[in-house]
């Protein structure tokens, strides 16, 4: 488990170089920036599977609902865990940003 210690250590140059007023604001920036590259990727695997297929992945389940190949089932898998995750860190970022104080 990493200590309060340890996370200082690390942020110390940002805050010296003038970049964060403090360790709490440089930790959520940093946690915001890098849950929104994640949602960031998953809207590009979402985005891909609706342009490959051309619609979105609940038409898509229809579609291939009893007639699925090895292929299509393996893009419904990465489609709707791509969906999924985009949630997660949805609900992540509501949740960091959310909790009174600003990123």
């Amino acid at each position: 488990m990493i200590t309060q210690k340890a996370i200082s250590e690390i942020l110390r140059p940002l805050l010296v170089a003038g970049v964060y007023k403090d360790e709490r604001v440089a930790l959520k920036d940093i946690i915001a920036e890098f849950i929104q590259k994640k949602i960031t990727g998953y809207n590009t695997v979402i985005g891909r599977m609706e342009k490959k297929y051309g619609k979105d992945l609940k038409g898509f389940s229809k579609e291939i609902r009893n007639k699925a190949v090895m292929k299509t089932e393996d893009d419904w898998m990465e489609w709707k865990a791509a969906l999924t995750m985009k949630e997660a860190w949805q609900l992540a970022f509501r949740k960091l940003v959310g909790n009174g104080s600003k990123v």
